[in-house]
């Protein structure tokens, strides 16, 4: 193990603390994307989802199986814990959120088991937004880089690297 090893518990903190809290209204407008509160609020919600997809993907990548579930349910439960407290989600409910993501996190794993990237899953993700009119037409390329910045995904895997 090396220096600087970390527990399972100590990865799934160090996970939550690297994912970036969802964009403000005010945000959005810094990356040229026009929202109202709703539709931010539902980005969030969306962003999140694809945080926290990657999340586990890493976590499946890097962590023994015995841990993965015990990892899994830490990051959930916290999350639930910790619903619009953090993220500025809105009125949306935990447990209708957590079957959203459920249906997302499929979405991106099939891409992802095409051999998709994640840029080309980040793409797909702000296609989703825009056929549910979170932003208007021709601001994809602008949510795609607001994703890239967003969603940490290369972080995530480097976080886990030296779990032991």
């Amino acid at each position: 193990m090396s220096a600087h090893a970390m527990t399972p518990k100590q990865a799934a903190l160090a996970l939550m603390a690297a994912m970036p809290i969802g964009p403000s209204v005010q945000q959005l407008e810094e990356y040229g994307i026009d929202a109202t509160t709703e539709q931010a609020q539902a980005m969030t919600q969306e962003v999140l989802s694809l945080n926290l997809f990657w999340i586990f993907a890493s976590i499946e990548a890097h962590i023994p199986q015995k841990y993965q579930a015990v990892l899994s349910d830490f990051i959930l439960n916290t999350m639930e814990v910790d619903w619009g407290k953090t993220n500025p989600v809105g009125p949306a409910v935990w447990t209708a959120y957590l079957t959203e993501w459920q249906e997302r996190r499929g979405r991106y794993g099939r891409l992802v088991e095409e051999g998709l990237s994640p840029l080309a899953v980040s793409a797909a993700a702000a296609e989703l937004m825009e056929e549910r009119h979170l932003v208007i037409e021709g601001q994809q390329q602008n949510l795609l880089t607001l994703l890239i910045d967003f969603v940490p995904v290369d972080t995530y895997g480097q976080l886990l690297q030296d779990v032991g």
